[in-house]
This record gives C-alpha cells, structure tokens and sequence, in this order.
C-alpha cells in the first residue's frame, strides 16, 4: 500500500483569496455604513417635511425597511464571507486565524445575549425613526380623524417596522 499524498497548499493563492475575500468584507462593511448615512438623511428630510406636510412622515418608514434589507443582506454575505475564510482558508495550517479567534470571541461572548452589538445599533437606528415618522403623524392627527390613505399607510408603516425587527433577528445569530 502506498502512503496517499497530501496535495501541497498553494500559499500564494490561499494569500490572494484571502485577501480578495477580506477586500469583500471590508467593502461590505463600508456598504452597510453608508446605508446607515442614507437612512439617517431621508428620516431627516421625510420627518421634517412631515411635520408640516400631511401624510409625508409615513412615507419613510417602507423606505427604512427596503434599507434595512439591504444593510441585512450584506450583513449576512459577510458572515457567509467569514465563514468560508474560517473554514476553508484556516483549516489549511499555514498560520492564518483572524476569523477562527473571532468566532471563538463571539462563541465566547454569546453568554452576554445572542443580539450582535452592530446589529443593536444599526437596528435601533432604523426602528427609532421609523416610529417617530409614526409618532409624528399620529399627534399631529390627534384633533382630526385620520383618512383611509393615512389608515393604509400606518398599516404599511407598522408592516415595514415589523419586517426590520425580523431581519434584525436573522442579523443577530
């Protein structure tokens, strides 16, 4: 019986996947950043054209779930990102393990609570001025009775809140 070969790792390649997958994270994060700018400026600009405009508050909180979405969906291809690093670039021995220390860091930690701190944040960014778009036409409807457009948008508007705090449960394990 002859002894089977281990096929020798090419280091140079390994190196230019890794960092071509780091590169991705990197600019992934960057992504999600600037998602997080977009959101706080249309909530600045649709909360205060909301309260003096009818119904223009409602409008923002459909848009803060769309953007919430997409902040998720690189969340989750950075995880994917990490995971294919930890488990196919680190296994390989030649003294990589940035990511595997950071898993075992996470696994760690998950005693203080299964919610990430970035998802925390960035969440509570996206909830918070969706319910003061809401709060805000609310009182300003306290007086007059709410018509069946502002009723329907309220719907939408309780809808999308929702929509985050479920993507913000698939972002937090």
């Amino acid at each position: 019986m002859s002894a089977k070969r281990r096929k020798p790792v090419d280091l140079r390649g390994v190196e230019l996947e890794y960092n071509s997958l780091r590169g991705e994270i990197l600019k992934r994060i960057e992504l999600r950043q600037q998602i997080i700018s977009i959101t706080l400026t249309l909530a600045g600009i649709f909360l205060s054209f909301g309260l003096s405009t009818d119904s223009v508050a409602l409008i923002y909180p459909p848009l803060a779930a769309f953007l919430s979405i997409a902040w998720a969906q690189n969340d989750f291809r950075i995880r994917d990102l990490a995971t294919y690093i930890r488990e196919n670039l680190e296994t390989s021995s030649i003294g990589l393990g940035y990511e595997t220390f950071t898993q075992q860091v996470r696994t760690k930690n998950k005693k203080i609570g299964s919610w990430r701190t970035v998802v925390i944040s960035h969440t509570g960014i996206f909830i918070f001025t969706q319910l003061m778009s809401v709060g805000i036409e609310l009182l300003k409807s306290i007086p007059v009775i709410l018509t069946p457009l502002e009723w329907g948008l309220l719907a939408i508007d309780f809808i999308s809140i929702l929509i985050v705090i479920s993507f913000a449960g698939r972002s937090s394990r």
